[in-house]
């Protein structure tokens, strides 16, 4: 009872020692300023009071998809009076509010206008405009062909494809008027809410939420969104909301995994009585092997043996191939959030689950090494076989070391349930599986 006390104020301690890890980087250049976060870069003209790139982070992959040119027209957000002028700052400052936010504002001589780089997940800004007269501001856009206006011209957006990833440029706003690749403001003043990044319904929600079911609806004429996508989205989903539950993603993570591997059980099940049923017939196929040298009559007995005892060796295959594009989909849908889970308080002695490094990863490969060895002790047939699983156990979790640590975190917490699985499975069917000196085909060691 004490001894689990203390593990309990040990394990409390750690979890209250876990910050997060969110911030905002400004990299001030001659007449630039770079403003970097984990999942989005937004590269701003000093002089001219611009924006002239815009870069987002996703999937461990660097996609640079907005680059002002202005040979193709003027669209990093420029101000024009009513005349068509373009009007140019005076001044700029930048500051970080107390939600660490990188406030950057123009100072004009009609106004101000106010980059609001958002210290979040969901790849949002904001622009605030502030002028004594109308003015008309240029929209970034990302494709001639995949752009429309929203209902009412309540937003504006772009859609395309970059490196391979699906992004979107949209901005919305309740004051002014969207036009194609312009908004107008009568007033003068107004906000401008911006979506630029990867096409994650989830993100997109989170950052326009009051367009999002339209804006889906125009990726979907795009076919930017596809049936597909919402089965995708369906999982995430469930992850993200464990995730609001819990409000940490290393919780979410652990029972995300722990319920998607009871969904899975029941192919697991069939998987392990095939294996069960093939180390029962295991003599036999033994004696098999030693009475027919000839392959082909030894396939004939083995099929002959199969069928008497009603095992269809393709059984323990099935449920092999139909799990491994769950798990697939299961682990994208882990990447999905990746970047966002530098935004999540720490979990334990992890402050960021986001990135990974072999030292930060050194207990997720401890203990799937352990667990892969005892596994591998557990359901091996013979010394050899289990020789084999051994390595396999030791190799991946060190391939995998580099990975972010959320992933490894779920890595982590399959390999341990599925132990306790087979544990209890083999257990329940008198199975005790090999010893390690069985394994290394050591002597016993004699009876004291």
């Amino acid at each position: 009872m004490r001894r689990a006390i203390l593990l309990t104020l040990i394990f409390m301690t750690l979890c209250t020692l876990s910050v997060s890890s969110k911030e905002l980087v400004t990299q001030e250049g001659t007449s630039t300023l770079i403003v970097s976060g984990k999942t989005l870069k937004v590269t701003l003209d000093t002089v001219r009071g611009v924006t002239l790139g815009v870069t987002s982070y996703a999937d461990n992959k660097t996609v640079e998809f907005y680059v002002y040119n202005e040979s193709l027209g003027k669209d990093g957000f420029n101000v024009f009076d009513a005349e068509g002028n373009e009007l140019l700052p005076t001044s700029f400052s930048y500051r970080e509010d107390i939600d660490g936010n990188i406030v950057v504002t123009f100072n004009y001589e009609q106004g101000s206008k106010s980059f609001i780089i958002l210290n979040s997940p969901y790849y949002d800004f904001k622009v605030q405009f502030d002028f004594n007269q109308r003015v008309e501001v240029a929209l970034p856009f990302i494709s001639y062909q995949n752009q429309t206006l929203g209902p009412d011209s309540s937003y504006y957006m772009t859609y395309d494809k970059f490196s391979g990833q699906k992004t979107l440029f949209a901005v919305a706003s309740n004051q002014g008027t969207f036009k194609f690749q312009r908004y107008e403001l009568e007033s003068g003043r107004g906000v401008l809410e911006s979506f630029a990044g990867p096409m994650r319904l989830i993100h997109i929600k989170q950052a326009l939420p009051e367009h999002y079911d339209a804006i889906v609806k125009d990726l979907q004429d795009f076919g930017g969104v596809t049936i597909f996508s919402w089965i995708y989205h369906g999982i995430v989903y469930f992850l993200f909301w464990l995730y609001q539950w819990s409000g940490n993603f290393g919780w979410a993570l652990i029972i995300f995994t722990i319920v998607t591997r009871f969904i899975l059980y029941p192919l697991y099940h069939i998987q392990t009585k095939s294996m069960l049923m093939m180390r029962m017939l295991q003599p036999d196929v033994d004696r098999i092997k030693k009475k027919y040298k000839d392959p082909r009559k030894q396939q004939e007995a083995m099929m002959a043996l199969y069928k008497e005892k009603g095992y269809n060796p393709a059984s323990g295959c099935l449920p092999i191939l139909l799990q491994l594009p769950v798990l697939i989909l299961l682990y994208n849908a882990i990447r999905y959030f990746s970047e966002a889970m530098a935004y999540s308080p720490g979990f334990l002695i992890w402050k960021d689950l986001s990135v990974g490094n072999f030292v930060m990863n050194i207990p997720f490969i401890i203990i799937t090494v352990v667990v892969g060895i005892y596994s591998s002790l557990l359901t091996a047939q013979d010394a050899r076989s289990a020789r084999s699983g051994v390595i396999m156990q030791i190799i991946f979790p060190i391939l995998f070391a580099t990975f972010p640590s959320g992933l490894l975190l779920y890595w982590t917490t399959q390999s341990v349930l599925q132990l306790m699985i087979s544990w209890v499975v083999y257990r329940r069917h008198g199975i005790k599986g090999l010893t390690l000196r069985q394994m290394l085909s050591l002597p016993e060691k004699p009876a004291k």
